[in-house]
């Protein structure tokens, strides 16, 4: 007895269709792999080769600035100040340069932390403009007439008094300070 399998389709008989379509598929695969193209460069040593910027850390030995009268007028003694600090830290300007000033305001007998918290503030702006390396740092602002600055006690003094703590950051090799004080 003869059997039948479908529609008058022998056993064996397979459709050729699907097999066009997966040849063209492996074929495009094929053609699209071969057209990327891999290259690979080695470091060149010319002038427009980019390097990595410095990575700074912060060091943690603050020194006191004191704030001109007018710091508008004589950023360039702030500026000398921080330069002097670099030099006595055998520092260049070129791996170190402040990263964060604390701008402590004075207060009179009569008046609170607060009232010189609130001059401080008043007179970033104005230290900001005066000098070039205080443009981008991080500045915050407290209300003293005193305070610890790396282990010696420094004199705010009264209202319209202003002393900046400022903490360098520096680029080169490990800094190994004693941040206990």
């Amino acid at each position: 007895m003869a059997r039948r399998f479908g529609l008058g389709r022998r056993p064996h008989q397979e459709d050729g269709a699907g097999w066009i379509y997966a040849d063209l598929f492996l074929a495009l695969m094929v053609v699209g792999l071969g057209s990327a193209v891999i290259t690979a460069s080695s470091p060149s040593s010319s002038a427009t080769q980019t390097t990595a910027p410095p990575i700074f850390q912060l060091s943690c030995v603050e020194f006191p600035v004191k704030v001109p009268a007018n710091p508008a007028s004589n950023g360039a003694r702030i500026d000398a100040a921080i330069n002097q600090e670099l030099a006595k830290r055998g520092w260049s300007p070129a791996q170190a340069k402040p990263g964060l000033v604390i701008v402590m305001g004075g207060f009179n007998s009569n008046e609170s932390p607060g009232d010189g918290d609130g001059r401080a503030k008043a007179v970033l702006p104005a230290l900001r403009k005066s000098s070039p390396l205080l443009t981008s740092v991080e500045m915050r602002t407290a209300g003293a007439r005193s305070a610890r600055v790396d282990g010696e006690n420094v004199v705010i003094g009264g209202a319209g008094s202003y002393t900046m703590v400022v903490y360098l950051l520096f680029s080169g090799p490990q800094l190994s300070e004693d941040c206990t004080r």
